[in-house]
Parts: structure tokens; C-alpha cells; sequence
């Protein structure tokens, strides 16, 4: 049964049931399922150009969810845009994407070609409107759209089918044995771990509570929330844990109800889950492991007291996986603690690769043996049945759970007029990068105040990026160091600043 026949078979079994939760807003399965028929209904009669994809702008409104499954019912894939996307970003995408319409749930202070709606209209044009299943996106059609931060410069619109997502959500509910319960929804939409709570949770039935960006920004209206909110299954990355284990109050007293933590985006430190068992004795803690070209997660790792007490770094999969490889660069399995690439196989590897970029797609997407692969360019290794987690083979790093080109950021630094070369480096803590700080070249010297110089740079990349790829630090240089090649002399740069 796909993910639209699931949604449909417990909308009809259980209407008044409650299933999403934001900020006081509540809205049941029944009225999940009307109003996307009512969102489907007035995108049909739009007469769009077929399997268009339609951007939806907003941030955790349960009228985000009637959306996707609106544009999904009516046929079309949907691209989530949240509000903390900064405007430029967002043209880019609509531009790039070739987009047909924007839905949105929240103001928008932009002019855009493409046509814009409030969901809310778009329910009103389709009042009423029944099911029909023939517009339905089919298994092998795109269901979703999510940007990734892209070499060139630009993000990169990763496609993921129908088939892809409702092999994932299979997956994951018989790997980590998903309990019945309220899921927790911390992850903007634009970011694809919100994926793991999303439709696994609506897939069960089961109800979504999603924390907003202005309560996870007040810690006492974050607490609160999480006392009142009775979840069961905690997805967030592990950043976001390490916020709330800075609480000593947040136990198993504060959410007693809370039964799985998954966590995935980025490296889970055996300090904090360590922590987290303490904190929570009767709860299981999963690491997951996967990029958003693969449906979010591909490898589940239970944490144990075991695992903790004998290795420092956690592993991220059991050698015997078969969705997941240690290779060379000829695709052949390497010896135990060999550093290798790490090669996704299966069901959830995207099927389409990148939006309009053939060629990047043709670069990593390869067909192997048979099955497709996905080729992460993340590094690891094999040591004791289990794969270990061993860095990027190239600029891409992860921070706070959100994955980033080094060389994206560069680029945005590089634009500006005062800028005259630029170099990122991503500062580590424990194989963890923690922060980055940007290494600049400016046209005019510095006399004084790096301080005001840095503060006006950083408000003018906030107009290009999100604000979690922006440098944490600046650090100003009379010129950059360059290696024999030409290039800039990044471990020169490193030694040299003491990072």
C-alpha cells in the first residue's frame, strides 16, 4: 500500500483522530484528508503542466500538510520552502525548479512570476471536492523536492518518487520498531529529516506535534511544550539534544511517555547518548545514517550500553548491511579499517537524481550490478561487523544536522563588493564539526574595527543564505596562502590561524 492509500484507509477508519499538532492548531485525519481533496481539487482545475512541481512556502502549519497532500493528490510533486529561506533562495528555487504555482500558509514578502496562492483560497476554489484517485502521484513519479546546498554554487533540487518515500517509511517502522504515540516534528520542512517524522508518523496513524522556531527559541516555552506533549518518538539531530540535555530537568519525569529517540544529520556523540540514557532508562536510542538523495536514512544502529562503553566514535551500520557499502574508487569492498566511499544501494536511492542536472546526477547516481546506487562521497570503514562514520571525501560538511558546500558559502562570501578571495574552514571538536570560520581576503585594507566590518558582511550574506551557513567567525588576511598547485593552502591556513 503506497503512502496516499495508507493516509486515505485511516482518515476513513478514524476522522476525529488528531493528526498534526502546531502552536495550538490541531487538525484530525478527517479533516487532513477534506482539505487536501479541496487543495487537489483547485490545483486540478489550474490546468498546470502535468507533474509540475508546486513550492509550498510556510512554517510548521498543519495547512502545510494539506498542502503537500494536495499537490500530491492532484498530481504534482511539492517543493517545501520554509520562512527562515531567505528571499533570494527563494526565487532562485522557483526559477530553477520551473515551478507551475506557490501555495503558501505564511506572508510572503516577495514578488514572484510564478502564481501564488494562500492554501486557504485554494481550498475555498475546491469546497467540497471528493476523492479522485486518478490524479494521484503514481509509485514511480516524484512525491517531493527538497534543495540541497550545491557545489556550483547554487542548491540542488534532490527528487524523490512516490515508491522511494513508501519504501523508507516501511523500512524504518520495522527497523526501529516504531511505537504507537505523538511524534515529534522539530525539523523545518525544507530540511529532510523532517521526512523521518512526517509520514512515518501518519503512515501509523499516529499524531505529529511540531515545535515551532519562536518556541524553540524561548527554553521555558520549549520545556513546556515538551511536558504537555506526551511524544513517543523523538526525531531531531543531535545539535537539538544537546540544547535541551542542557536542561537538567529534561528527563524521563519531564515526557515519561517518550519511547525512541532517531537521530540522523549529523554525528551522534557517544557523550550525549550516553546522556540521553541515563536521562531516559526505558527509552531506545537509534543512530541513523543517510543523505536526502537517499529518502533521509538507509542504516539504524540501536546505542547500548555495550556499544557506548567500547567504542568512543558510534557506528552508523552493521557490516552486513545491504543498503549500505564501504568501496574503493573501481566499487570494490575494501579490508577492515581501510577508509572506502560510501555507496548506498536499494528501494530509497532516488530514482531521478537532481532537478534539470543531468550531469551532477550522472556523477553520483550509477547503476551497479543491477540496482541502482547512490555514491555519498562521504567516507568510512569497517572494523568489528560494524561501519564507521569517517568524514567527507570532499568540501561538504555537516553542521548542526544541516549539510552544507563549503564551496556554496564561498561563493556568497566572494560576491560581495568589499570581498576580494575567501576561504571556509570547518572547526572540529571530537571528529565533529562544531563551527566555521570564514578566512577573507577585502579589497581595501583594514585599518580598524574588524569588528563593524564583520557585522556588516554577515547582514549582507543573510540576504543569500540561511543564517546556519554563515561563519561563525572572520578572520581577516593581507593575502591568501597558496599551495604549489595555485590553490589556497587550506592546512596552511589551518596551522597558521591555530584552528
Amino acid at each position: 500500500m503506497n503512502m496516499l492509500q495508507q493516509i486515505a484507509t485511516i482518515a476513513a477508519a478514524s476522522p476525529e483522530k488528531i493528526a498534526y499538532r502546531s502552536e495550538g492548531e490541531v487538525i484530525s485525519y478527517g479533516d487532513l484528508w477534506q482539505q487536501s481533496n479541496e487543495v487537489a481539487a483547485a490545483i486540478r482545475a489550474s490546468n498546470l503542466k502535468k507533474n509540475s512541481p508546486i513550492a509550498i512556502y510556510g512554517h510548521m502549519s498543519p495547512q502545510q500538510i494539506v498542502a503537500f497532500l494536495g499537490a500530491t493528490k492532484a498530481g504534482h510533486p511539492y517543493i517545501p520552502l520554509d520562512i527562515s529561506i531567505p528571499n533570494e533562495r527563494v526565487l532562485h528555487i522557483l526559477e530553477a525548479s520551473k515551478s507551475s504555482l506557490l501555495l503558501s500558509t505564511e506572508h510572503l514578502d516577495l514578488q514572484v512570476a510564478t502564481p501564488h496562492h494562500t492554501v486557504e483560497e485554494m481550498r475555498q476554489k475546491g469546497e467540497h471536492a471528493e476523492d479522485d484517485t486518478a490524479t494521484w502521484i503514481e509509485e514511480d513519479q516524484v512525491f517531493y523536492i527538497i534543495y540541497t546546498s550545491g557545489s556550483t554554487g547554487k542548491p540542488k533540487g534532490v527528487q524523490i518518487s512516490h515508491a522511494n518515500l513508501s519504501h523508507f517509511v516501511d523500512w524504518l517502522g520495522e527497523e526501529c520498531s516504531l511505537p504507537n504515540g505523538v511524534f515529534l516534528n522539530q525539523a523545518p520542512y525544507s530540511f529532510d529529516l523532517s521526512v523521518m517524522d512526517l509520514y512515518p508518523a501518519l503512515a501509523l496513524g499516529n499524531e505529529l506535534h511540531a515545535l515551532t522556531k519562536k518556541q524553540i527559541e524561548h527554553a521555558a516555552s520549549l520545556f513546556e511544550e515538551l511536558q504537555q506533549s506526551k511524544i513517543a518518538v523523538w526525531t531531531t539531530t543531535p545539535s537539538f539534544a544537546k540544547i535541551c540535555l542542557m536542561n537538567p530537568e529534561w528527563n524521563e519525569q519531564m515526557m515519561p511517555n517518550l519511547q525512541t529517540f532517531l537521530f540522523c544529520g549529523e554525528v551522534l556523540p557517544n557523550s550525549v547518548a550516553k546522556e540521553l540514557l541515563i536521562r531516559f532508562p526505558q527509552a531506545k536510542v537509534f543512530n541513523l545514517y543517510g543523505p536526502t538523495e537517499t529518502t533521509v536514512a538507509v542504516t539504524a544502529v540501536e546505542v547500548t550500553t555495550e556499544l557506548l562503553t567500547k567504542y568512543e566514535q558510534l557506528p552508523i551500520a552493521k557490516a552486513s548491511s545491504s543498503k549500505l557499502k564501504v568501496l574503493n574508487d573501481t566499487l570494490q569492498s575494501v579490508e577492515d579499517g581501510q577508509k572506502g566511499e560510501l555507496v548506498i544501494f536499494g528501494d530509497t536511492v532516488s530514482s531521478e537524481g537532481y532537478l534539470y542536472a543531468t550531469e551532477q546526477s550522472e556523477e553520483v547516481f550509477k547503476d551497479f550490478d543491477g540496482e541502482r546506487i547512490y555514491k555519498a562521497g562521504d567516507l568510512g570503514y569497517l572494523k568489528d561487523g560494524y561501519i564507521f562514520y569517517a568524514g567527507r571525501s570532499d568540501f561538504q560538511v555537516k553542521l548542526h544536522g544541516y549539510r552544507m558546500e563549503i564551496e556554496e558559502i564561498e561563493k556568497k562570501i566572494e560576491a560581495l563588493k568589499e570581498v576580494a578571495s575567501c576561504a571556509v574552514l570547518p572547526i572540529k571538536k571530537d571528529e565533529e564539526v562544531v563551527s566555521l570560520t570564514a578566512m577573507i581576503v577585502l579589497h581595501d585594507e583594514l585599518v580598524d574595527k574588524p569588528f563593524k566590518m564583520t557585522k556588516h558582511l554577515k547582514a549582507l550574506l543573510l540576504q543569500s543564505i540561511p543564517s546556519y551557513m554563515v561563519p561563525k567567525k572572520f578572520t581577516y588576511l593581507a593575502a591568501m596562502p597558496l599551495n604549489i598547485n595555485g590553490k589556497i593552502d587550506r592546512k596552511r591556513l589551518a596551522v597558521e590561524t591555530d584552528l
